[in-house]
Formats: C-alpha cells, sequence, structure tokens
C-alpha cells in the first residue's frame, strides 16, 4: 500500500507477555499461581511505531538506545521478526534496555506488570550520539517520526535538532508526545497527543468537540505547527489545521484491545505523508487503523492489505490470506485456539448461523474460507454463485462469532489450512473424517477435525428449490 521510506527515532523498548492457566492460590501468600503455557516477545514503544510501518510496506529505518544487555538482543530478534531490518541502535555498556513484562492468565486477563527502566539521566547523556546516527539520515526519508515515551532518548535538544532538519530538507516530522511541556516539538508537521496529554498540557478537561477544536488550534498555534491531532478515543479524532477543526469519528465496533492504537495511528501518518496525502485525509485512514487494531487482540500490527479494504468500506474482518496468517500467528502464540471453517455460504441461512456459532465455541478465534465466486462456478457450475462475493464476506463478517474470513479461489480450502495452521478444522454435514479436506493436515499437527450436525431441512439448495417451485 505505501512504498516509502521511514526513519523511526525514540524510545525502543521490548514487550514480553507471559500466558499460563490460574488453577490455585498460594499457600505462601494470597496471590494467583500461574502455570506458565508460553511467552511472546515483541518491540514495543518506537519499536512498535517501526513494526506498524513495516506491516504497510514502508522501507523502516529504526533509531533509538539499548544496553549490552539479553533484552537489547531479544529486542532485536523481535524486530527481525516484524520486518524492521534497518536498525541503528545505539548501544552502551551502562544502558539497560526498557522491558515491560505482563503476565496474563489463560483469559488473557492482566494480573502483574513488570517494568524495567533505563536510567533516564543515562540516556539523555547519549543524546549526541542519537543525533550524530540520525541527522545523516534524514535527507533519504519520506518522513521521519519521533516517539517520545519520556524514557530519555527525546531530549529537548534531540527533538529540536530533528524537527529543524526536517523542515529544511522538506520532510515531514510527526510526532507522538509524552512530555508536558509541548515545546520542544515545536515546528513538527503534526504532533499527536491523546486527550489526557493534551488536558494535561493546556491545563483544563476536553469535554466535547468545541473543547476539543479550542485546544487543539490552542496548541498547533502556539507550536507553530502544520497540524494539531488529538486522538479522543471512543469520541474519535479532533484535528487542527490552519484556519479549519475537523472532527473525525471513531470507526470502532469491537473494542478488544486499545494497547498500541496510538502507535498505529502515528505509524499510518507517516506512510501517508510520506507519500504526500493531505493530513486530513491522511488522518481519516489512521483513524481507520486504529479501529482495526483496537479489534484485535494483544499489540497488533495492522497490515497493509486489511487497511486497504477497510478504507475501501469492507468490513476489517476481510483479510487475504497473507495478511491473516501473520494475525493468526500471533494469537496462537498468545495462546488463543484457532477454529477454521469453510463453504459457499450462498444465501446466508440459520442452518449456516447455526454451525458458525458451533464452530466458535471450539476455540477462541474462527477464520472462515469463502469459496469466491470462480471457485462455486467450477463447483456447482454457471448458474451459481447467487450473491456475489463481496456480499457473501460482508455477511458474514457481520456475524459477531465469525473473526476473519479469507476468499479462496480453489475448489477445496487445502493452501490456507496449511498457511493458517488450525487448532479446530470443522465441517459442517454427515462428513467421515477421511471426507474432510485439510483434515490430514490438521491432525498431523495434533489439532482436532469436527463434524457438525446440519439443521434439517435447511440448505441453499433446498431453499432454491422450494423458490423455483
Amino acid at each position: 500500500m505505501f512504498d516509502n521510506r521511514v526513519l523511526v527515532v525514540g524510545d525502543v523498548m521490548l514487550d514480553r507477555h507471559v500466558h499460563g492457566h490460574v488453577r490455585r492460590i498460594s499457600p505462601e501468600a494470597p496471590v494467583p499461581v500461574v502455570g506458565l503455557l508460553g511467552e511472546v516477545r515483541t518491540p514495543g514503544g518506537a519499536g512498535n511505531v517501526a513494526a506498524g510501518l513495516a506491516g504497510l510496506g514502508c522501507d523502516v529505518t529504526l533509531t533509538g538506545l539499548v544496553g549490552a544487555d539479553a533484552e537489547g538482543a531479544q529486542l532485536r530478534e523481535a524486530l527481525a521478526v516484524k520486518g524492521v531490518a534497518r536498525l541503528e541502535l545505539v548501544e552502551r555498556p551502562e544502558l539497560t534496555t526498557v522491558s515491560k513484562t505482563r503476565i496474563l492468565s489463560e483469559a488473557h486477563q492482566q494480573l502483574l506488570r513488570l517494568d524495567r527502566d533505563g536510567d533516564r539521566a543515562r540516556f539523555a547523556a547519549c543524546e549526541d550520539a542519537v543525533l550524530e546516527r540520525v541527522l545523516p539520515l534524514i535527507a533519504d526519508q519520506t518522513a521521519v517520526v519521533l516517539a517520545d515515551y519520556e524514557k530519555g532518548v527525546i531530549t529537548p535538544k534531540v527533538a529540536r535538532a530533528i524537527i529543524a532538519a526536517c523542515r529544511s530538507r522538506g520532510v515531514p516530522c510527526v510526532v507522538d508526545p509524552k512530555k508536558v511541556d509541548f515545546g520542544p516539538y515545536a515546528g513538527a508537521t503534526v504532533v499527536t497527543p491523546n486527550q489526557p496529554e493534551a488536558e494535561r498540557t493546556v491545563g483544563r478537561p476536553l469535554v466535547d468537540d468545541d473543547e476539543a477544536g479550542r485546544a487543539a488550534e490552542e496548541l498547533r498555534a502556539a507550536l507553530g505547527t502544520d497540524a494539531m491531532l488529538i486522538t479522543r478515543g471512543p469520541h474519535g479524532m479532533t484535528l487542527a489545521l490552519p484556519g479549519a477543526i475537523h472532527h473525525i469519528a471513531s470507526r470502532t465496533r469491537d473494542v478488544s484491545d486499545v494497547t498500541g492504537a496510538g502507535d498505529t495511528v502515528v505509524a499510518v501518518l507517516a506512510a501517508c505523508l510520506g507519500d504526500r496525502w493531505p493530513i486530513a485525509d491522511a488522518c481519516r485512514i489512521a483513524n481507520t487503523a486504529a479501529g482495526i487494531a483496537v479489534g484485535r487482540p494483544g499489540t497488533y500490527v495492522v497490515q497493509a492489505g486489511e487497511l486497504q479494504a477497510a478504507w475501501g468500506g469492507l468490513s476489517p474482518k476481510i483479510l487475504r490470506g497473507e495478511d491473516a496468517a501473520p494475525l493468526l500467528a500471533e494469537a496462537r502464540r498468545r495462546g488463543r485456539r484457532i477454529v477454521f471453517t469453510n463453504g459457499c455460504f450462498d444465501i446466508l441461512h440459520a442452518g449456516h448461523l447455526s454451525c458458525l456459532e458451533g464452530a466458535k465455541r471450539l476455540g477462541d478465534l474462527l477464520v472462515v474460507g469463502l469459496n469466491s465466486d470462480s471457485s462455486i462456478r467450477g463447483l456447482k457450475g454457471p448458474a451459481r454463485p447467487v450473491i456475489r462475493q463481496d456480499d457473501r464476506a460482508s455477511l458474514l463478517a457481520g456475524l459477531a462469532c465469525v473473526d476473519v474470513v479469507v476468499l479462496f479461489d480453489d475448489p477445496t480450502p487445502v493452501a490456507l489450512i496449511r498457511m493458517f495452521e488450525p487448532d479446530v478444522l470443522v465441517k459442517g454435514g454427515d462428513y467421515t473424517i477421511d471426507q474432510i479436506a485439510g483434515a490430514d493436515l490438521v491432525l498431523e499437527r495434533g489439532g482436532r477435525v469436527v463434524a457438525l450436525p446440519l439443521v434439517p431441512g435447511l440448505s441453499t439448495t433446498a431453499i432454491l428449490d422450494r423458490k423455483a417451485g
């Protein structure tokens, strides 16, 4: 979707998610005993912004501070997994890599968080080394992001020098702020505080659109930025441009996890501005991306294909196979059970709904492989399907029990099953296990294959026959 070069500078972190089952309370103290099931390591802070840009197809360079420690090495590995290949990290033996470890129950409830922060003064003392690494890179970028988590990398000197270099070279600069005083961000292209950050800086609550608009313009004018964007959670976004205020309604339907939503907004803004989008349009598509991110569990990296589909009006549940695969792999690493089923779903009826709801009860995420129009014509003849594939996909995506819909052109979904590696494969009807396409692949991995009974008298063929009669 985007083909540009973006430099991210800021506080990089390692996020660990340790998940396990809770069956009892410790006899030593009134605390739950967590039986370890697994651990997931992902980039956090500026690293998550860089991962978001890589997911959109950008060529990303990341600069920050890390220690010569195990966490620093694990962070590099996690960034490589997310496709962030260009690392300009400044490593010093006296530094400690920032990390956050979250202990989660089997139901994904956070039980405890352990933070390992670096020494802010030692980080700030490296500001010249950061600038020496960053400033020569700016001229070759289409956009720059300052991801300031107030851990010590983005000092006032660093912020001012990078913003000035971007201005002089005509490179858009997006700032995600954490400082109470926004002064060091003066002259940036756009600054993106969330509502609590904006309220803290202006010193008053922003209770409605009018108050948010006044605060955004006040901050924009004071800093001399091209734009000020206040992200307001379920209330959407408020954008101040010279002479204009825009209120952008939230596109969120179901909120699963708000972690990292601000990073998603910043990444999409930078990608769009790097492609010379108007700021208002860039904010609208960033709002769409945030809606996708908060609908997924954990810190989710929005992929280019799903954002393009959602921007075009399709449900964010409708994905290409290559975009669904990393989503499902991440969910599996977090201990979630993936259920896969497939069908034509031509004329969606109560029998389909019963089967889909039964499939969802067998796991955490239900993925539906949907035969495309060309696939159905090959299976059932030129008179079918009755409903075209985009409409069938949208109807399935509208069901609460369905989490992901993926179209496929082959006669069977074997290629998708091989790609997604589901824990449970479900088919509706009187099938034996050996008759279900892909069953061998699932069983070889230790998964389950289930045939759910159909609702008597309910089928697309029967409905069409009654109509013809």
